[in-house]
């Protein structure tokens, strides 16, 4: 990628974060990032281009920073990853705050979103079972078969919407941390005391 399309995106997500993507013009991308408006549409033609480019580096961040760590996923180093990603969602906190008009207003998005749900399910239900095998979680119960796919699916809704619950209630500080913390809620009724300790330990090392 060259100096100045990444120039365009950074500056991109920076406004997009601070307005909002449906109140920032390419106008004010071009201005705010020092460049012509012809240089800009010479990069990007159209909004929904820059759109499609910023997701882009949005899934290709998400994949070194936090799904590709394989290391940390094969060791079940789940919090580990869980802090990486709400980190990831500081970044590009504008999809967080406004995903289904986003996905609306960009159908085109919408395959790559739906994959991205579907590998995070899977990673999750992965490092679930990591847990288990480690002690740190309790085996699902045979008498309510199918519920640790149910846990999966509240763990990635928890995760998602994060930092928009976090802005709408307009919390404060550390909001990694404090995501952490209500992740821990969440998962403590499947934790043994093993998971519970390692959760307090991975918690105050923050």
């Amino acid at each position: 990628m060259n100096k100045t399309k990444k120039k365009i995106l950074n500056t991109a997500i920076t406004l997009y974060n601070e307005f909002g993507i449906a109140n920032v013009r390419n106008q004010d991308i071009a201005e705010k990032a020092g460049i012509s408006l012809s240089n800009f549409n010479y990069h990007y033609g159209a909004k929904k281009d820059l759109i499609i480019a910023v997701f882009d580096l949005m899934n290709e961040t998400l994949q070194k920073n936090v799904y590709g760590n394989r290391v940390l996923v094969q060791e079940g180093q789940g919090l580990s990853i869980t802090k990486s990603y709400f980190e990831f969602q500081e970044r590009f906190s504008f999809y967080y705050l406004d995903t289904p008009n986003i996905l609306k207003t960009y159908p085109e998005l919408n395959d790559k979103a739906q994959k991205q749900i579907q590998e995070s399910y899977q990673i999750i239900k992965n490092l679930n079972y990591l847990a288990i095998g480690m002690g740190m979680m309790k085996p699902e119960s045979p008498n309510n078969p199918g519920s640790y796919d149910q846990f999966m699916r509240h763990i990635w809704i928890h995760n998602h919407f994060w930092f928009a619950h976090s802005r709408i209630i307009q919390s404060e500080g550390n909001l990694v941390k404090k995501g952490i913390e209500s992740l821990y809620n969440l998962c403590y009724p499947y934790l043994t005391e093993k998971g519970i300790l390692s959760y307090k330990q991975f918690i105050k090392s923050i």
